[in-house]
């Protein structure tokens, strides 16, 4: 693995407008946004790339919107790619749900109707090694899973974020905060190495801020269970004492946002400023403290861009984003600054410039098996 800027974001901006899009439902059916009609050439290619010219066609497979969080991120990029690459391209935004026949359904069709570049994510990291390996002369990129070794005829390319390090910071801010001494993790899967990689640096930001730092956690066990993620939420705010939450859990986060303002206490958001979400409800908005975020937007959007651009990908590689590539970090501003302490604002300027320069060195989930990423949550969280 190997970190780069070839694909690092534009700007935080873009995916903190991201977290205002209006959610939008879905059924078992998958459903498509594509750019508007166009007159398609027909083409045939020997190998995944892209000539100047030639209007290609581009899928990108999201599970459904309305998580609020990395789903529709993610779907924020594509949806730009639609318009701004609609002289050079028909990308299609292809939503299956959680349903993985569903989702390599939709991905063989793609593939059989001429799909040039294929990208998705995590959930589906399984079909699109096997679609890759059935259709050499079609371009993938698979986000947030390392499967490119799977890939057997090098038209794989892999991009993830070292987001262990944003939530490094978001840690540093929780410790400081707690003035009860306890902080709380509410996490959408277990064994998720995604969520996994977030609670690692949270865990390591928060010690090292405060080695006595007492952190409890959770899985809901789903990624849209507000209720089960609220009543969750409560038992640590109530029970444990908790002061933060970090909410890492797709649409089930909601009920840890909801949770927050019920108990008076502080939540930190995920993927995008999630306290843009409650501009109409004050007292959740209020228990934002920040959020740690990701550019996987961006991320869709510039590998499209990169592949209209060039006409090839890295292909072969897995390419890690962090902090000094500007792909992740944390919601700063004037309500972050009115709650940090003095002491906690010196640590979080001196985190990001240690991060990005590499004096300090914060540990990865990523490339780790399901038993060293255990091991240590457990030796480190109660």
């Amino acid at each position: 693995m190997k970190k780069m800027n070839r694909v690092a974001a534009a700007g935080m901006a873009a995916i903190l407008a991201a977290s205002a899009l209006t959610a939008c439902s879905s059924g078992n059916k998958p459903s498509e946004t594509q750019a508007p009609e166009q007159t398609e050439v027909a083409k045939e290619t020997d190998a995944p790339v892209a000539d100047n010219g030639e209007l290609k066609e581009v899928y990108v497979f999201i599970r459904d919107r309305g998580d609020l969080s990395y789903w529709d991120s993610m779907a924020e990029g594509a949806d730009r790619s639609v318009t701004d690459y609609a002289d050079r391209a028909n990308v299609h935004v292809v939503e299956t749900t959680a349903d993985l026949q569903a989702n390599l359904q939709a991905m063989y069709e793609a593939a059989d109707a001429g799909a040039d570049l294929i990208i998705t994510a995590s959930d589906f990291k399984d079909n699109l090694v096997e679609v890759a390996n059935e259709f050499p002369d079609i371009a993938f990129t698979i986000i947030s899973e390392d499967v490119i070794d799977q890939c057997e005829n090098g038209n794989a390319y892999g991009v993830d974020f070292a987001t262990s390090q944003a939530a490094y910071l978001g840690g540093i801010v929780a410790a400081d905060l707690a003035k009860s001494g306890v902080i709380g993790f509410i996490g959408g899967m277990d064994e998720s190495l995604v969520i996994q990689e977030f609670l690692w640096g949270y865990i390591q930001g928060a010690k090292a801020y405060n080695p006595d730092i007492k952190i409890v956690y959770n899985y809901v066990g789903a990624w849209n269970d507000p209720d089960t993620a609220k009543t969750q939420a409560m038992t640590q705010y109530n029970d444990a004492k908790a002061d933060v939450i970090f909410a890492c859990a797709g649409g089930s986060g909601n009920g840890v946002h909801n949770a927050a303002g019920e108990a008076d206490k502080y939540v930190i958001g995920v993927d995008s400023d999630q306290s843009l979400l409650y501009a109409d409800d004050e007292t959740i908005q209020s228990k934002f403290a920040t959020s740690v975020v990701k550019e996987v937007g961006n991320a869709v959007y510039n590998v499209i861009g990169e592949w209209l651009d060039n006409g090839e990908l890295p292909y072969g590689e897995y390419e890690i984003l962090g902090l000094a590539d500007g792909a992740v970090g944390i919601v700063e501003g004037d309500v972050l600054n009115g709650l940090l302490s003095d002491e906690g604002k010196a640590a979080l300027e001196a985190a990001k410039a240690g991060i990005a320069d590499g004096s300090v060195e914060v540990k990865s989930a990523l490339g780790k098996s399901q038993d060293e990423v255990k091991a240590f949550i457990n030796e480190n969280c109660q």
